[in-house]
């Protein structure tokens, strides 16, 4: 029968509990000699077996199930570092499934061996990071899903904790990669399906594609003469910085017109009718900036206009002529010229016309009258590249709005200043009035008497005879990876049209004077 000990039992035994035949049997506590380990709990045949609590001197422990004197079994352990285990044990070791909660707040729960991480598990990390899948001495190894805190999620194969095989990553904005990965990062064959609509297809190196666009293209000559009322098509290119084409799809592509910006000096009424301008200047490589200037395309223009469909595709050329619904606006155009031949007068013809007029020298253009204004139809709808191009059909420039035709109107003026012997300014922005109160007066009157003509020409619908800068950019939302390309310009100048009977445009004057 077994019997308390209150004694040694051995030489250097330290033992209190039941026992039987002189060995330990039953529940009974053991502190072992070198005081470090102390065990309290079943005995069989002087060995632990069955539930116990090893207690160690640092304060930690193993409470859960021995068998033969070894940890075996299902048991709690807990470690000096804060961490603790729950789970399955062989020999001492973590082995099989257990919950391993870490004092720095991660916990993984899963299969374990020889006390590491090793088969199926879930690792939660710190910042809420979440993995599911195989693991490989304490790291994840071959196929698993990865969760990161921003909100990624990968699904595919890892090696020794890095992303490395096939897989696929998708962003919380809904861009999709799915390809080839080494080294954590995009090597080989992938696809991306941007946010934006864009899809790269091909070759990765170290997470970007093996050829990336970086600028716009215009195809063909970067200055065209259209005629007045005509409309243009325009084709442009994504290229590399070897200047090769790139066949990226889905990229988002916006063609918009632009105009000379002139500064106007502080104290002067000039510009009156753009003080409340907003927009800024936007810099172009031909030397001077620029400001935004209506564009459309014939599918948003209104009933009252129609359109002769155009018999082939080119880069940018002439393909259309607008008509006004049951009446020829060219050759009205060219009426109204010619039957005001203010029209297109030079500076000397406008002081000889408008200089003797005092009662013109004290208005400003802030009140020179304005015709009605015709509303403008919509910009061109942005386009999507294909293979690397893109094609805008039937571009039209419709006439300017109030707040655009002082800048027309001083570019013309400039031009007509060159033409008459003088230097066409390099930089139009510098360009001010003239210093003395006389020449600003006259200026200013100059200016007023063009715009009072701007309603017999049909600028309401055409744009002005003139030069317009075309802008092509990247409108890619969001950019694709984070970088936009390189814009295209290019220069568009709108002629006067031509009589039906040939000869000259109509509204300059023709000279009288004879030759000996």
């Amino acid at each position: 029968a077994s019997k308390m000990a209150a004694q040694t039992v051995g030489a250097a035994d330290r033992y209190v509990g039941e026992t039987k035949r002189q060995l330990r049997d039953g529940f009974g506590v053991y502190k072992y000699p070198n005081s470090f380990f102390t065990y309290e709990g079943e005995w069989v045949k002087g060995k632990k077996h069955g539930h116990g609590k090893l207690l160690m001197r640092d304060g930690t422990y193993y409470e859960g199930e021995f068998f033969h004197g070894e940890i075996d079994g299902h048991g709690f352990r807990k470690f000096a570092n804060g961490n603790t285990y729950s789970g399955q044990f062989s020999k001492g070791e973590m082995n099989g499934h257990g919950v391993m909660t870490c004092a720095d707040g991660s916990r993984y729960e899963g299969e374990f061996d020889s006390n590491q991480r090793e088969g199926h598990g879930v690792l939660t990390d710190t910042d809420g990071g979440i993995y599911e899948g195989s693991f490989h001495k304490n790291k994840r190894h071959g196929p698993g899903s990865q969760t990161y805190s921003g909100g990624e999620r990968y699904e595919g194969d890892f090696v020794r904790d890095i992303r490395q095989g096939h897989g696929e990553l998708r962003y919380p904005d809904g861009t999709i990669y799915e390809g080839q990965w080494r080294s954590d990062m995009f090597n080989g064959e992938g696809t991306m399906i941007h946010a934006s609509g864009m899809v790269y297809e091909g070759m990765w190196i170290n997470g970007k594609p093996e050829v990336e666009a970086t600028k716009i293209v215009v195809l063909g000559e970067q200055n065209v003469d259209v005629t007045q009322g005509t409309a243009f098509s325009l084709q442009v290119e994504l290229r590399n910085e070897e200047d090769k084409v790139v066949p990226e799809n889905g990229r988002e592509i916006q063609v918009s017109a632009a105009v000379r910006y002139f500064a106007h000096t502080q104290g002067t009424t000039l510009f009156d009718l753009v003080e409340d301008m907003e927009e800024t200047p936007i810099p172009t490589p031909f030397g001077y900036e620029v400001v935004t200037y209506p564009l459309t395309d014939t599918d948003q223009l209104p009933a009252d206009y129609d359109v002769k469909p155009s018999p082939r595709p080119s880069y940018l050329i002439a393909e259309q002529t607008i008509h006004e619904a049951g009446s020829d606006a060219a050759s009205d155009t060219g009426r109204d010229e010619s039957a005001d031949p203010e029209a297109n007068t030079t500076l000397e013809a406008d002081n000889a016309s408008t200089g003797t007029s005092s009662q013109h020298r004290s208005r400003s253009p802030s009140d020179a009258p304005l015709p009605e204004e015709t509303p403008l139809p919509p910009p061109p709808n942005t386009c999507r590249s294909e293979a690397g191009g893109v094609f805008f059909k039937d571009l039209f420039l419709p006439g300017a709005p109030p707040m655009y035709r002082p800048f027309i109107l001083m570019d013309e003026m400039d031009k007509e200043k060159g033409g008459k012997g003088g230097k066409k300014s390099r930089n139009p922005s510098a360009i001010k009035p003239a210093e003395s109160a006389t020449s600003t007066q006259n200026l200013e009157v100059k200016l007023e008497s063009k715009l009072s003509t701007l309603g017999k020409h049909n600028e309401g619908k055409f744009a002005r005879p003139g030069d317009y800068v075309i802008m092509v950019h990247d409108v890619t939302t969001p950019p694709f990876l984070g970088r936009s390309l390189q814009p295209a310009f290019m220069t568009v100048k709108v002629t006067p049209p031509k009589h039906k009977g040939g000869g000259a445009a109509p509204g300059k004057k023709k000279s009288t004077h004879k030759h000996p």
